[in-house]
């Protein structure tokens, strides 16, 4: 475990002060054309109560994606505030039917899967792991929302707990048969001094 709080990483308050101009930008341009749209589809539906609930909840819809997009940055922060860095093996999965997101698999040393996340993976993380594994740097509670990154802190993003419903089984552990020497690898990169170091 990284020894001062993963906030105190260089460069990472920079990546969330990006975090909150971009949420800042997408309110700005999003939440208008959203409310635009309530109060279209209110006004050309049938006359009575309808427009009359319709639009106070659709612009309560609104209102809500907007704190949620604002609050992103902050939680972030938290987390990063709240908790230190610590070093995992993983492996990186598509998810069927999602494009963007990504399922992530920290691997324990003897290499069964120890907790499960799903995350918008930056496309530079995920086509640079060769197979979809490598070694990630991950901030909070295995049990709840947190923050994984590459070695140096840099990419930063926000991953949450599979619920059990989303898991998949276990795949098989590397063991003597194949990927075994890959994922000791793995291991052995994440205990090495070269990334402890960086976190010191």
């Amino acid at each position: 475990m990284s020894p001062r709080p993963a906030v105190d990483t260089p460069g990472v308050p920079a990546q969330v002060e990006r975090f909150k101009e971009i949420a800042n930008r997408r309110i700005l341009w999003v939440a208008p054309l959203m409310l635009l749209l309530v109060f279209a589809a209110t006004a050309v539906t049938d006359t009575g109560l309808f427009p009359f609930v319709a639009g106070p909840v659709g612009a309560c819809f609104v209102l809500g994606w907007v704190l949620t997009v604002k609050s992103a940055p902050k939680k972030t922060l938290r987390i990063l505030a709240d908790n230190r860095w610590q070093v995992w093996p993983c492996r990186l999965e598509a998810i069927p039917g999602k494009s963007l997101e990504r399922r992530i698999l920290l691997l324990a040393p003897d290499k069964s899967v120890a907790a499960s996340f799903r995350g918008r993976v930056p496309k530079d993380v995920w086509l640079g792991m060769a197979d979809g594994r490598g070694v990630l740097w991950f901030a909070g509670d295995l049990r709840f929302p947190s923050v994984a990154a590459l070695p140096g802190g840099a990419p930063l993003w926000s991953v949450v707990p599979e619920k059990p419903e989303e898991r998949e089984p276990e795949p098989r552990r590397g063991g003597d048969g194949e990927g075994g020497s890959a994922l000791d690898e793995l291991v052995s990169e994440a205990r090495s001094a070269v990334v402890w170091n960086m976190l010191g």
